[in-house]
């Protein structure tokens, strides 16, 4: 392959969307690189692979000449190339390949490797890297000698640094980060950055959060450089390599850079410590402990001079909905938080919950920071500790006694009637409360007084599309971090310059309020006047979901077997809400039941009444997801509980509710009624393209609006409905789902007689209008039915798998509870189990023992299955009233479930029947239903009355 036909494949794996906001390091192994090379060289051997790599680096782009350090600069110079296009768009090329990325970056890629491979001549140490570039150079047949002189007259550091405006800058970190730390020591000038991209391999980033659970630190936390530095020096572990720490033993820019990057991602660990375990080709996750933060809250009662203290637990990562601390369950509040644990101040308290591997720390320290709760959208009832000393907001500090009178000496630097020392009753013993706000200055021999002067700028409290891209459903919040309280701060049009100055926040010194009317999908910056903040260059924009919907596309979507399963290839299969090539029993002609979903019944009216439309966050939230098209399990908890905040702004204090639940079952149904697709094996989510089908009617014609949807789309709807002589209507869901936050039901009913085929003519005319596609030809209700596959087929499928569990958490369905119960045993009965194995709240895996032997399966079918051993029935009929109750443990599999659902776009009714919970599909016509659980899950329904 020619140079930059390396370039852009070794570019695209560094520089993509899914890395962005996130550092890159220009890491890559003579194996990878290999690996990269693969796709294009398929019927290559390795070792000829390597050499077509080495070969392009040495023939560089056509007409460079000298070294491999002048072919690289030489590479630089073409990079214009990048910035202009052809008069159709498409980029220019040179030796017929397209310039996609930054000309040079095979050659810093290439420039790294001497410190990556193995150099074999035990006389080089591993820090003299131009004897270890040139012994490389030597064993790759590259013939030259290379010096500071070719790196400082070939001016190398210019690739750096460019490399990095653009990604950072014109870029805007879309593609990933590319940070260059400048080394002023001459020694390390040029050689610096070299080492700064693979002094901790991507193997070690990935392991740190085992060392920072080994050595004791909390997530969440500060802990200065030195601290850290010498935490690790002095820690017995093999996880850092020994050319690492003999760098950290010296006081020097590459150790403090080793220290910086690892500050970098201590922030952006969670908790998890989770050790991957290769085992030939396959990594497995072997499960440790989470960790998190317990932080020390406080009330106070200023009119008995009183306080009382509690605890709540912070975590980024989503809590196990059964996570438990001895007494103290059902523990999530909102946003990361708990529920206030009601346990009096203990230094260095500790809570564990061993089922779930969880830990929630409280660090010892003599002094401690609180702020107002209010700040994190807690009460306001509530001080909560806080890692910073603020600037501006009213603060209390608690110290040991020993620290009192240093505390007291600081407390002399305030202005009059800024600091002063608290007498409340209930402060532990040994202990000194102050309050205090506005400090002049911090107090150096206590690092968590250190006063922060250096200003950044946040986007806080909106709800992210992207890196740097917001929702304008919400708009985010300006806070200026260790803010003075009086800055000027304006919003700035990237292309146009136009300037917008922001109103401050009333409650808070430190934000500022964006206006309404921000350009949508329009870069801007926020700045500071007469500031220039360093790292503040990002420039970030505001997205609609208006129109979104209609933009899905279906091609993204997984294709499934009639197991609900993902597959490869399959002449029939199902994507999204439909059966390619479906049966021609779910045909319109063809189908007996056909008059159910088309009536022969005229329907009539005098007038069309105009629908009205509630766009509640249940709404705002399917349009977001529109927006957002694909996306993780992650991603749509976060919009759940971001508008589930929204919506209901005080907390349920009912103490059996639990939200980690309730957003769970939310996005299966999200699934059930269309609007997405949802695969939990890999926990990836595509947004189905809108769409009308038939629902059963008595009258005339009646089709239900499934898919992804938005606000515009439905006003349009409504608006455009009447034109044609439609009648639109809204159903809410049901009471008992409306914390579920799910959209409503859109149906759209025609009028007339058989002469105009009962205005099914008005409905095509409408889809046609608005681009939407009409199922007309056949009922994909049916096709899903249809298609689905039965219990037996399922069983006889199934196939044996590892049946190592890797300290998973373990859960044994209960055939007579119908739940997953938590077995902490050594053995359970391997004759017949149906296990839930958890590594996290997004990664689950489920088998069954079956006979001694171990099966991967599918949780919903798996149900079934155990049922189906135990001769158990639990699905209950009510023939008159065409209702069926499921019990809520027992869910359908993937296929039925949307089947039922598609039949009105409701999730079923939740109900209390025999003091026990089943969701109640009121819309199930007996004729459709009558055969269904018998045929595909052996299930006999029980008639009764609901």
């Amino acid at each position: 392959m020619k140079y930059l036909e390396w370039n852009n494949i070794i570019s695209a794996f560094f520089f993509n969307p899914a890395n962005a906001g996130k550092d890159v390091y220009l890491y890559l192994t003579k194996g990878e690189l290999i690996g990269l090379g693969r796709k294009y060289l398929e019927d290559e051997k390795d070792e000829d692979i390597w050499d077509d790599f080495i070969n392009s680096i040495k023939r560089g782009i056509p007409w460079s000449t000298g070294n491999v350090i002048a072919k690289a600069k030489f590479a630089y110079s073409k990079n214009n190339s990048l910035y202009h296009k052809r008069p159709d768009g498409s980029p220019l090329e040179i030796d017929g390949v397209p310039v996609c990325y930054p000309t040079y970056i095979a050659y810093l890629v290439f420039l790294v490797l001497p410190l990556i491979e193995n150099i074999k001549d035990d006389n080089i140490r591993a820090n003299n890297y131009y004897a270890r570039l040139n012994a490389f150079l030597q064993i790759n047949q590259i013939n030259e000698e290379i010096g500071t002189t070719d790196f400082r007259n070939n001016q190398i550091n210019n690739l750096w640094e460019d490399l990095s405006i653009w990604a950072n800058v014109k870029n805007n970190g879309d593609l990933g980060l590319f940070n260059v730390i400048p080394f002023t020591n001459i020694n390390w000038i040029y050689v610096g950055k070299v080492f700064s991209q693979c002094v901790l391999p991507p193997k070690l980033l990935n392991r740190l959060p085992e060392l920072f659970e080994s050595m004791g630190l909390v997530p969440d936390t500060i802990y200065d450089d030195r601290f850290l530095q010498e935490k690790i020096k002095n820690s017995r572990t093999d996880l850092i390599p020994k050319v690492t720490l003999d760098f950290l033993k010296k006081n020097d820019e590459l150790s403090n850079s080793i220290i910086q990057t690892i500050q970098h991602q201590y922030k952006e660990w969670t908790g998890e410590t989770h050790q991957e375990i290769e085992e030939g080709t396959v990594i497995r996750k072997k499960r440790n402990y989470i960790i998190a933060s317990l932080l020390l809250q406080f009330k106070v009662n200023t009119n008995d001079e009183e306080i009382e203290f509690s605890y709540r637990m912070y975590s980024s990562n989503d809590y196990p909905e059964d996570l438990k601390f001895g007494e103290f369950e059902n523990l999530y509040e909102i946003n990361g938080w708990s529920r206030t644990i009601p346990l009096d101040f203990k230094e260095g308290l500790e809570l564990k919950d061993n089922f779930n591997k969880w830990v929630a720390k409280s660090p010892i320290q003599d002094v401690r920071l609180f702020v107002s709760a209010g700040v994190f959208q807690l009460s306001n009832d509530f001080w909560i500790e806080t890692n910073t000393l603020s600037k501006t907001d009213r603060m209390y500090l608690l110290c040991r006694n020993e620290k009192k009178e240093l505390i007291k000496e600081w407390g002399k630097t305030f202005n009059n009637g800024d600091f002063r020392e608290e007498d409340f009753g209930g402060l532990p013993e040994n202990y000194s409360l102050f309050w205090l706000r506005n400090p002049t200055q911090g107090l150096p021999e206590i690092p968590r007084l250190t006063l922060y002067t250096e200003k950044r700028i946040d986007l806080i409290g909106g709800l992210k599309v992207n890196f740097r891209t917001y929702s304008n459903d919400f708009l985010p919040e300006v806070e200026i971090v260790n803010s003075n309280g009086d800055e000027k701060v304006y919003l700035q049009y990237k292309d146009t310059g136009e300037m917008i100055f922001l109103s401050k926040k009333t409650s808070l010194n430190n934000r500022w309020l964006l206006s309404e009317g921000i350009a949508i999908n329009t870069d801007f910056y926020i700045k500071v006047e007469n500031e220039n903040f360093v790292g503040n260059e990002l420039a970030y924009n505001l997205a609609s979901s208006d129109n979104s919907a209609i933009r899905i596309d279906a091609s993204k979507l997984p294709r499934r077997n009639f197991f609900g399963s993902i597959t490869s290839d399959a002449g029939q299969y199902c994507l999204g809400n439909n059966i390619i090539s479906p049966m021609k029993s779910s045909m319109r002609h063809f189908y007996p039941l056909s008059w159910v979903f088309t009536s022969t019944n005229q329907d009539n009216t005098n007038s069309i009444s105009s629908a009205v439309f509630d766009n509640h966050n249940g709404n705002k939230l399917c349009s977001f997801l529109s927006l957002k098209s694909e996306l993780a399990a992650k991603d749509f908890y976060q919009a759940f509980e971001f508008y589930y905040s929204k919506e209901f702004l005080e907390f349920n204090s009912n103490p059996d509710f639990n939200l980690s639940k309730l957003k769970r079952s939310s996005l299966g149904f999200y699934d059930f009624i269309g609007v997405l697709d949802y695969d939990y094996e890999t926990k990836t989510i595509v947004l189905n393209p809108p769409q009308f089908v038939f629902i059963p009617t008595v009258k005339g014609r009646k089709v239900l609006l499934i898919g992804a949807r938005d606000a515009a789309m439905i006003e349009t709807i409504i608006s455009k409905a009447p034109e044609h002589g439609l009648q639109v209507e809204i159903t809410k869901q049901f009471p008992s789902n409306e914390r579920m936050l799910l959209p409503d039901a859109i149906t759209i009913k025609s009028f007339g007689s058989s002469t105009d085929n009962y205005g099914e003519r008005d409905i095509k005319a409408l889809a046609d209008e608005l681009q939407i596609k009409f199922s007309s030809n056949y009922f994909p209700q049916i096709a899903l039915y249809d298609f689905s596959a039965d219990i037996y087929d399922y069983e006889n499928t199934l196939q044996l798998t590892d049946e190592k569990d890797y300290d998973w958490a373990r859960k044994i369905f209960n055939i007579e509870t119908l739940s997953f119960d938590g077995s902490e045993t050594p053995s359970f009965d391997k004759t017949f189990s149906l296990i839930e194995y958890k590594l996290n709240e997004y990664t689950y895996q489920h088998k069954l023992w079956k006979d001694n032997g171990c099966y991967q399966i599918d949780k919903n079918w798996g149900r079934f299955v155990a049922l189906k051993h135990h001769n158990k029935d639990v699905i209950l009929f009510d023939r008159t009233s065409n209702k069926v109750a499921i019990p809520i443990g027992t869910p359908l599999p993937k296929l039925l479930s949307k089947a039922i659902m598609l039949l009105s776009g409701l999730a079923p009714d939740l109900k209390g029947i025999d003091g026990k919970q089943y969701r109640v599909y009121e819309n199930a016509n007996g004729l459709f239903m009558q055969n269904l659980f018998k045929s595909k899950l052996c299930q006999i329904p029980i008639d009764r009355l609901l």
